[in-house]
């Protein structure tokens, strides 16, 4: 099981045309992520960290229509909705490690939706229905907004976690951590 901030596919919301930025961990220890907006690209700011600005100044953003994120990757950037009446995946392409490598098969990580998108419209549309998780995605705003360099105000920010298992920590005498 993949999970998106704890959540199994869950759905995130974005106005058609509506810019955001979403900094995304791999988090998971082994599996490789190439990541792939259906029918958008990524505007890429940064990369584990370090933004792209730093070594080229002139080109502060990279577009790119997937990117391989790998295990304890980072990635910052730019997500653009798609248009009026369109829906999209976030996912993870298939990544062939090698012989002796772990399978890193192609699945979906979230449905990128507008807001008030009702899951039975997606499940019309495509014609198959599929295991959704119900409690709410934890996201996570961040309070700061990208602009400056940047093309156009960013109006809402995001930190995703991918990771193979949601982990719970506690202490010794039970206590959950948070």
């Amino acid at each position: 099981m993949f999970t998106v901030n704890g959540a199994v596919r869950p759905r995130i919301e974005i106005a058609p045309k509506e810019r955001q930025f979403w900094r995304i961990v791999n988090a998971s220890p082994d599996r490789y992520l190439d990541l792939q907006l259906d029918g958008q690209s990524f505007e890429i700011v940064a990369l584990d960290g370090m933004p792209l600005a730093y070594r080229d100044p002139k080109h502060p953003t990279r577009a790119t229509d997937h990117i391989l994120v790998a295990p304890a990757g980072r990635l910052e950037a730019i997500v653009t909705g798609p248009p009026s009446g369109a829906n999209g995946t976030l996912r993870t392409l298939c990544v062939d490690t090698g012989p002796v490598g772990d399978p890193n098969p192609e699945m979906v990580l979230a449905d990128v939706v507008p807001p008030g998108f009702d899951q039975s419209d997606a499940n019309s549309l495509t014609g198959q229905a599929h295991a959704t998780d119900d409690r709410p995605p934890v996201y996570r705003p961040i309070d700061e907004t990208v602009e400056g360099s940047l093309s156009g105000a960013i109006r809402k920010s995001y930190r995703v976690s991918f990771a193979d298992q949601q982990i719970s920590l506690a202490t010794p005498n039970g206590t959950a951590l948070k």
